[in-house]
């Protein structure tokens, strides 16, 4: 009795070991290219010499409307007196150019794109006035779907008296 038990148990184990690693597998071949790690790791790539501080990662739908695309948004604390740089990079197979915006509630600071010209750039530099909680957002120039990696970074203090 004690030997079907435990071969019962032997075959319960294999069988949740098979249906996780057929999870798994549909999981990674449903999944776009380069949205995880992979994506984090080139985007860091682009900091320079910087040093990296936080990343922001996202997987985004198709937008339904150009003119207000889908997009998360992130807090984050920023100190005075400190420069800091914003580097965003998209996945491989994204067609679309990822936008990465910082603002507060009163007050856009700046961001990677020139929505005037359709200019977009691996980084933007700002230089923090005042400490506080400060708003990034992510999402695409023409409201496509994919994935996109933001890497906050520090470049240096200054004197911001």
């Amino acid at each position: 009795m004690i030997q079907i038990m435990k071969l019962s148990l032997k075959n319960h184990i294999l069988i949740i070991k098979l249906l996780l690693l057929i999870f798994f597998f549909f999981a990674v071949q449903s999944a776009p290219a380069q949205c995880g790690m992979a994506l984090k790791e080139i985007a860091v790539q682009g900091i320079g010499n910087s040093t990296y501080l936080k990343d922001f990662r996202v997987r985004l739908e198709q937008g339904k409307n150009v003119n207000k695309p889908d997009e998360q948004e992130f807090s984050i604390l920023l100190n005075k007196g400190t420069h800091y740089r914003f580097t965003i990079k998209a996945d491989s197979i994204c067609t679309d150019k990822p936008v990465l915006k910082l603002y507060d509630f009163t007050r856009f600071y700046g961001s990677n794109y020139d929505k005037t010209d359709g200019t977009s750039y691996e980084y933007f530099d700002f230089f923090c006035a005042k400490t506080q909680v400060y708003y990034l957002s992510i999402s695409f120039a023409s409201a496509g779907a994919g994935c996109a990696a933001a890497i906050v970074s520090f470049v240096g203090n200054y004197d911001a008296n």
